[in-house]
């Protein structure tokens, strides 16, 4: 019998990874894809139908539904043994039953990856779960498992016979060396998402018969990309002083995209700003970045367009010489070490002479 594979997606970047994944390892399964409402651009392209003549069924699944997300014992233990009807609620048609499913989710799965797991269990006690990254969360934050508590496994294993460890072990990654070691401890296997020039260009290809973008133009080659509230509310001076550094360093080639959640990326008038609602890694499968040096302080948004397309785009990182400025320490010196060896594009400025070095060469 022909495999039948589902795959969960949230943002565009869940999509890509899962694009690899379906031109390569699926290539011979049924494909079916739940989009769900995390992102309305993807909340969007569902209701389009953008999607559709992609995959085999594709489902939409509104977390919104959910009324009370935290049930008691007795009702997690009903609708994990005997029938789950939240699945019902917040899925658009009937479930159909699934050998393997995949999904993103660095940490504990999402509400609506853990109900749907109860339902595909409770029509198929042999499914395979397997995860795939989600970017940088997911070579820092180790797995947990679809069922989570040891009490639900042992209740699984006994009542269902479904092993859950056993079940779900693999977590595909397009760099696994980048991983922090906690991820490899974690009981997942790390497995590599293979890609050449053939495959990427059929994702992306596939990227835009599906989706509806059309980045806007840069204002500037320099583009420095902001970080989020929670990391830029340290030292607001140190923080900003380096940008306009590197604004007057290099003039009209700079511009600053600001973090869509960042209080201190607003720096006045004599800044160029680069402002859009396209999602940044399709903007990246678009090229827009590909002649640009992507400058942050540790945004791995930076990296994606060298990880999930391979790039040539000069990246710099530069939280060795701002750490004042944020409210909690970059501590994955491995993670940024282990990028810089595997691409050569990518750089971490240890002082303002490499930096301006590196924006001279």
């Amino acid at each position: 019998m022909i495999p039948k594979t589902l795959g969960i997606v949230s943002t565009p970047y869940h999509l890509i990874v899962f694009l690899y994944l379906k031109e390569s390892l699926l290539k011979d399964h049924i494909v079916d894809l739940v989009v769900t409402d995390k992102t309305q651009f993807m909340e969007e392209t569902y209701h389009k139908g953008g999607f559709d003549r992609f995959f085999h069924k594709v489902y939409f699944a509104d977390a919104r539904k959910i009324k009370n997300p935290y049930k008691g014992a007795f009702t997690t233990l009903l609708e994990s043994m005997v029938y789950n009807p939240t699945t019902k609620t917040f899925l658009d048609k009937p479930l159909d039953t699934y050998d393997h499913v995949y999904f993103a989710s660095p940490g504990m799965p999402d509400e609506i990856v853990k109900e749907l797991a109860k339902s595909l269990i409770l029509k198929n006690r042999q499914v395979t779960f397997s995860r795939f990254e989600d970017g940088f969360a997911s070579y820092t934050k180790p797995p947990v498992h679809v069922v989570s508590s040891a009490s639900g496994q042992t209740l699984y294993q006994k009542l269902k016979r479904f092993d859950v460890a056993k079940q779900e072990q693999t977590l595909y990654l397009f760099e696994p060396a980048l991983a922090e070691p906690d991820i490899g401890k974690s009981g997942f296997t790390l497995t590599r998402i293979e890609r050449d020039k053939q495959l990427t260009e059929c994702v992306i290809t596939m990227m835009k018969q599906m989706l509806d973008f059309a980045p806007k133009a840069l204002p500037g080659d320099v583009v420095f990309l902001g970080q989020g509230t929670a990391n830029g509310a340290g030292n607001v001076d140190t923080y900003q002083k380096l940008i306009y550094e590197i604004a007057g360093k290099v003039g009209s080639r700079f511009c600053m995209k600001p973090h869509p959640r960042g209080v201190n990326d607003r720096l006045g008038d004599s800044i160029a700003y680069y402002l859009d609602d396209c999602p940044f890694e399709l903007a990246c499968a678009n090229k827009t970045f590909e002649d640009c040096t992507l400058i942050s302080y540790y945004s791995t948004a930076c990296a994606s367009g060298s990880i999930l397309f391979g790039s040539q785009a000069k990246v710099i990182f530069l939280y060795p010489l701002a750490e004042d400025a944020f409210n909690e320490k970059c501590a994955y010196e491995h993670y940024f070490k282990t990028l810089t060896a595997l691409y050569p594009n990518i750089h971490i400025a240890h002082s303002k002479e490499e930096l301006w070095a590196l924006l001279d060469a």
